[in-house]
């Protein structure tokens, strides 16, 4: 098997792991974490970010994400442009629990958790976390650094902007368009289309100017 870093050392590193230990394509070799002593599931931390050009010439060629969304996605686009430059692939990892259709096309680095399930298709960009038993249905599309999170709902045709968040057990009516940079709060149903730059939780929708979030 391929050697894998892993980059980060928190909840979503550990379920991106334990998702690689299950579909046995790579073999994980440690992780990158900056500001901690201890690794997580008994893999050890084998480097910073200072150390990432050696450990790509040592001879791991494959890193994952495993820095979650963070109320933002930021963070992970600039790590991952950091990595590519360096020469790291980033390959797709899919727990085996997910049920998805052949008939999707999914960009490098994105991740789909347990019991996830996405139909026939749709189109789900790079570096996105479609995580835990979230259900993505037809014809939705899902562009660039976006996180579908625990148990949300995206009815057929949906489209969710660049780096935007869905929030857990959320649920989006069909044919809606979610914008760029974006945040749907947790538990939201979002009947209507929502412009780039909008936070929406609790019936209420904020403007915050389409910046980065």
């Amino acid at each position: 098997m391929e050697k894998i870093l892993i980059i980060g050392n928190g909840g979503h590193a550990k379920s991106l792991m334990d998702a690689i230990e299950q579909e046995e394509r790579y073999r994980i070799s440690g992780l990158v974490v900056n500001d901690e002593k201890e690794g997580s599931l008994g893999y050890p931390i084998i480097g910073k970010d200072e150390n990432l050009e050696e450990i790509y010439k040592d001879g791991i060629e494959y890193a994952a994400m495993g820095i979650g969304y963070l109320g933002r996605s930021v963070l992970r686009e600039e790590i991952y442009k950091k990595l590519k430059s360096i020469g790291f692939k980033f390959p797709v990892i899919c727990d085996p629990s997910a049920i998805i259709s052949e008939h999707i096309h999914i960009g490098e680095g994105s991740f789909i958790g347990k019991g996830a399930i996405v139909n026939a298709d749709v189109s789900i960009g790079k570096m996105c976390i479609i995580n835990s038993g979230s259900i993505i249905e037809h014809d939705c599309k899902i562009f660039d650094y976006s996180h579908i999170s625990v148990g949300s709902i995206l009815c057929g045709g949906v489209n969710v902007g660049r780096a935007s968040f869905v929030g857990a057990n959320a649920t989006v009516i069909q044919m809606t368009k979610i914008g760029e940079n974006c945040m749907i709060g947790a538990g939201t149903v979002i009947c209507k289309d929502v412009e780039d730059g909008s936070m929406v939780y609790g019936g209420k929708t904020t403007l915050v100017g389409g910046g980065k979030i």
